[in-house]
């Protein structure tokens, strides 16, 4: 992949460096198009430096400086299953029992190494960059920048994240849940509902009670991206998810937190188009409910 590229048409008078400015791109990555040489900006198809003052309809290109791995970063050529992908982004469906991020054993591989992998294979000229997270045991779609730049628009947008989970009990029908969560004392993992914590907010929907196993599907909405939200949020109520020993889960029906990321909406960082991405439930979570989607 060649370096990513812009291009916009001056609507006014103004300097260059303001321009790009308000086209979100960063003093950081000005700074290493002047001095990397690894991208440029040109005006009418002339490289410019951003001292340049603009007049009204000048055409202004820009191409993004390419990015390295570090020496120390690890990569594995892992098959990875991707939803969508174009030259901005890509949305990955990660399995359940892999860290999105590595971690401080380096006997776990990541997800994001993984990707590493990818981008080397592919030839990329850019590095990735993990836009959303999950939980190492969730499974679900996460998004990946393929620069910096895409990364610092995706920060700016809004996205709609839902989850289907199994959560002990026969859950409420709808409810939305308002507990401020904090780092739970002496433990570095686990949180909880706390008067001293941050704000969180998520909503739940009740699909389907399954009374012979007295336990319920349930549809989430994070409002806000608390560590371990949805997992404290049901443990405070009283509906536990299903395999989520650290916040006393049954395991009884699955080993690992029955919580997986379905969908995601969310506008486009350059076009604006609205993306909405669906994926099915996991294989271990639909041989306990018979659950497809729609």
């Amino acid at each position: 992949m060649s370096n990513l590229e812009f291009e916009y048409v001056a609507n006014c008078n103004q300097k260059l460096r303001d321009f790009l400015l308000e086209k979100g791109i960063s003093r950081k990555t000005l700074t290493k198009i002047k001095f990397e040489n690894t991208g440029f900006i040109k005006v009418n198809g002339k490289e410019e430096n951003v001292r340049y003052f603009l007049k009204k309809s000048d055409r202004v290109k820009i191409a993004l400086p390419r990015e390295y791995f570090k020496p120390h970063i690890r990569y594995f050529y892992d098959d990875i299953n991707i939803i969508y992908e174009d030259k901005y982004f890509l949305v990955v469906n990660k399995p359940p029992y892999i860290a999105t991020i590595p971690s401080r054993d380096e006997n776990e591989k990541s997800l994001l190494e993984e990707i590493n992998g990818y981008f080397l294979n592919k030839k990329y000229s850019t590095i990735p960059h993990v836009v959303t997270r999950l939980d190492k045991n969730t499974s679900g779609l996460v998004i990946i920048a393929k620069h910096r730049h895409i990364h610092s628009l995706f920060s700016k947008i809004a996205i709609d994240k839902y989850y289907l989970a199994l959560a002990a009990k026969k859950a409420p029908t709808k409810k939305i849940i308002e507990a401020k969560i904090a780092r739970k004392k002496d433990s570095i993992i686990e949180r909880e509902v706390s008067p001293v914590g941050k704000y969180a907010k998520t909503s739940l929907e009740r699909i389907k009670y399954y009374e012979d196993k007295d336990f319920s599907l349930v549809k989430l909405k994070l409002y806000t991206g608390r560590t371990h939200q949805i997992r404290v949020h049901l443990s405070h109520i009283g509906h536990n998810i299903l395999g989520d020993e650290l916040y006393g889960g049954d395991l009884k029906l699955i080993k690992r937190q029955a919580l997986h990321c379905y969908n995601l909406i969310f506008p486009h960082p350059i076009n604006k188009e609205i993306l909405n991405i669906k994926i099915d439930i996991p294989k271990d979570m639909k041989k306990i409910t018979k659950y497809a989607p729609k």
